[in-house]
């Protein structure tokens, strides 16, 4: 609002709540040797209006957000601009009081506030909100087991593959007298069987990395595919 508590043109307009001084506004300024200067604008109008909410804060300390709103606008008055209806593209509910604010007698309302009852997601039936949120809570624990479901099965074909591997080893171990047969790369590694992996086919050495030295390669093994968790080989003279 400017002085004459008109709109001011430069203002924003649509989803307004509350109007208040932004034209002219007194405000600190350290680049001035008063430490104040005036300026205009809808900063100033949203300090001004939160200033108001402190001091209905302090004064009510028992009400909500809600009911601290439905002070706010049950006591804004559009003044001398006649002719407007609530809610006003440039106006919103009013001019914002402090005075009236603090002391005109408003009963306290609904904890949620005069506009979350207007809202249509509140209207309806307290019977079918409850059934909204059974069937949301329904959903989420059906969700939870379908996961749990989801995560035990993986883990069981892990173990199965696991195991697998195993009996595969000790009898191909058995089969090669268990004294680094063939396919077995001297079975001089403590960690197995051509430890560590060849790198995949189509793997490029990084450039500062010496040839692949000291693997063995696997012997009567056929070609598998390049497995993405394998190791690969440790960089050479890093």
């Amino acid at each position: 609002m400017d002085k004459g508590l008109n709109p001011w043109s430069k203002s924003n307009t649509g989803d307004v709540i509350v109007a208040a001084p932004g034209v002219e506004v007194a405000q600190a300024d350290p680049t001035t040797s008063s430490g104040y200067s005036v300026a205009d604008g809808t900063s100033g109008s949203s300090a001004y209006v939160s200033a108001i909410v402190a001091l209905l804060r302090s004064k009510y300390p028992d009400l909500t957000a809600g009911q601290i709103i439905n002070r706010l606008i049950k006591s804004a008055s559009f003044l001398n601009n006649k002719g407007r209806t609530a809610p006003d593209r440039e106006l919103g509910y009013g001019i914002a009081r402090p005075g009236t604010a603090l002391t005109m007698d408003i009963p306290k309302g609904s904890k949620q506030g005069p506009l979350a009852q207007s809202s249509p997601s509140t209207s309806t039936n307290s019977g079918a909100a409850s059934d909204d949120n059974d069937s949301t809570s329904l959903a989420k624990k059906k969700k939870k087991k379908s996961s749990s479901g989801s995560f035990l099965l993986i883990a069981g074909i892990a173990a199965a593959v696991v195991v697998i591997g195993i009996l595969f080893a000790v009898l191909r171990n058995r089969r090669n007298g268990g004294n680094g047969g063939p396919g077995s790369g001297g079975g001089t590694s403590p960690h197995g069987t051509g430890y560590p992996p060849q790198p995949p086919t189509g793997y490029q050495q990084h450039p500062n990395t010496a040839p692949n030295q000291g693997y063995p390669t696997p012997q009567g093994q056929a070609p598998q595919h390049p497995n993405p968790y394998a190791q690969q080989p440790p960089h050479q003279g890093q």
